[in-house]
């Protein structure tokens, strides 16, 4: 039995080459519990070397650089399709990864989504796009260090734990590890902090995961930003997959059948590709998430966004150099805002979700098959998103900072105005989007028989409440009566589309009629909101009585 063997390409920066071989060699923990020492070794290509690093007879971590970035990092192997044994494997590694700059397509739009909602790239659980989410969450860490007055080295070490986990989880995928989107629900808010337990356990369960990254919350103590080495599920799975058989078939059936029998331990939690719901058309357990951390991603995610209010409000001081463009204040707003809008998605993951437990019967720590999310929790997550993304300054800042949200000319680019708007309404609508989505309507009714108390009227009534209450009695601003357009748009979407069952339906009816009483009685106090109250009802009684 000889080592796995890979080759650092030479064309690799050798101020990086200690970090890739660190990462690499992270493994061999997992293949220690699979009964091997030193499984993987890593060397650096020879200057002088007489083959390409393209050659597949060696197993290459690759260097890129491109103008156009295709991956930040991605990890293909090739298998024996007889035997399926692994014959050999790349780990492609990109530059942009720790140039930190933003994908030029995302650099032009200021209306962009975030990672989350691309799911024309979810649906094909082919791709690994891990490293396009961990360099915009490095991204978010970066600035918030800047902000914050952080030294270089401080810096360096989040790019380094940021390169270190990028390698591996793809070096995972070459072990013929699946992404593991229960992951990140290893720890609690608080302990998830805590570098003496996390360096001992792990920061998530899995490095398959696409975590968020973990900066501590306003005045909070930091701990790791990422993993640096596998977690618990992703020793269990070498073990399983490496570890060498019995020689009686009997013997080396019951080995494995104990191996597989911890499945139901927490710490080894599993949902793949096809469990994920970072898309509103599949999934349905919010732990299968993506960018999302802790066991109560809800509470993680308030402070989370705390944190990115607090960094807003500072930019402009941060970033007023003299003889510098705007740009990397502009690209400073996109990441914070960004990431605001990416939590918001998280939130509403928990409305109408359900926990999934895959244990077969008889197994020791199953629990239901099904177990829709508690009505506390879905109560809470409905808060998180009124007061942290319907709300109406959820999304504010000072007119300063969006006078000066100026992109650098390059060629003959335009001017680049901050188009505020779109992008807080995209936010709104990725969320409106999910909760108001026929399968996810259903899913709330269907399971109301096993267990659900959060029905669809009582949803819609805080939904509704959530997006009129807060300035009923005064002004609507244009963010808020963006907001309230979409919301009524996407009611009578409910109520007049066929699709959604009779449940949703009737409640879209319900919640229409309600909005209709609240503004006919409310005051006109401007001539913006007055005119805005009477196109909601204009929409209304056409969608009424058309």
């Amino acid at each position: 039995m000889k080592p796995i063997t890979f080759w650092i390409e030479n064309t690799t920066p050798k101020e990086i080459r200690k970090i890739v071989k660190k990462g690499a060699l992270s493994w061999n923990t997992a293949f220690e519990a699979a009964g091997f020492k030193d499984a993987i070794e890593v060397k650096i290509q020879p200057d002088d070397a007489d083959w390409d690093a393209g050659d597949i007879r060696y197993n290459v971590l690759r260097w890129t650089s491109s103008p156009r970035p295709p991956f930040g990092g991605y990890g293909p192997h090739f298998r024996n399709p007889r035997t399926g044994q692994i014959l050999g494997a790349d780990v492609m590694l990109e530059y942009i990864y720790v140039s930190i700059r933003l994908w030029y397509d995302r650099l032009f739009d200021t209306a962009a989504s975030p990672m989350m909602a691309d799911t024309g790239l979810a649906d094909d659980p082919s791709l690994c796009t891990v490293a396009k989410g961990l360099h915009e969450e490095t991204l978010l860490g970066m600035q918030a260090l800047k902000v914050m007055g952080a030294t270089k080295t401080e810096m360096n070490k989040l790019l380094e734990e940021g390169l270190q986990r990028l390698i591996l989880h793809e070096v995972g995928h070459t072990l013929a590890l699946t992404h593991n989107f229960r992951g990140s629900y290893l720890h609690d808010p608080v302990t998830v902090h805590a570098k003496g337990v996390t360096s001992r356990q792990g920061l998530t369960g899995s490095v398959m995961e696409y975590p968020a990254i973990n900066f501590a919350p306003v005045g909070g103590k930091q701990g790791h930003y990422y993993d640096i080495e596998p977690g618990p599920y992703d020793k269990w799975a070498i073990e399983y997959g490496y570890s060498p058989a019995l020689k009686d078939p009997k013997k080396e059936a019951k080995r494995l059948e104990a191996i597989l029998a911890r499945s139901s331990e927490p710490e080894l939690a599993y949902a793949n590709d096809a469990d994920d719901m970072r898309s509103s058309s599949r999934g349905v357990d919010p732990r299968a998430m993506i960018y999302d951390m802790s066991n109560d991603p809800i509470s993680y995610g308030i402070e989370r966004i705390k944190l990115l209010r607090h960094l807003t409000g500072k930019l402009l001081e941060n970033y007023s150099v003299e003889g510098d463009t705007y740009h990397e204040l502009r690209q400073a707003y996109l990441i914070l805002s960004g990431r605001q809008w990416t939590t918001g998605t998280i939130f509403s993951r928990h409305i109408g979700g359900v926990y999934v437990d895959r244990s077969v019967v008889g197994q020791p720590g199953a629990t239901k098959p099904f177990i829709p999310v508690s009505y506390e929790d879905q109560k809470r997550a409905m808060g998180a998103i009124r007061d942290h993304i319907l709300a109406p300054t959820a999304f504010e800042a000072s007119p300063d900072l969006y006078s000066h949200l100026q992109a650098q000319r390059r060629g003959f680019s335009g001017p680049g105005e901050p188009l505020i708007h779109a992008r807080i309404l995209n936010a709104h609508k990725s969320v409106l989007g999910h909760l108001l989505h026929k399968r996810v309507l259903a899913r709330v009714t269907d399971s109301g028989l096993y267990g659900n108390e959060y029905d669809v009227h009582e949803m819609m009534g805080d939904l509704s409440e959530a997006v009129f209450s807060a300035d009923l009695n005064g002004s609507a601003n244009s963010i808020r009566q963006n907001l309230q357009q979409e919301y009524v748009d996407r009611l009578i979407g409910v109520f007049s589309t066929s699709g959604f069952d009779h449940v949703a339906k009737s409640a879209a009816l319900s919640s229409l009629k309600s909005i209709q009483t609240m503004i006919s009685g409310a005051g006109e106090p401007d001539a913006s909101t007055e005119a805005h109250r009477g196109l909601l009802l204009h929409k209304i009684e056409h969608a009424l009585d058309p």
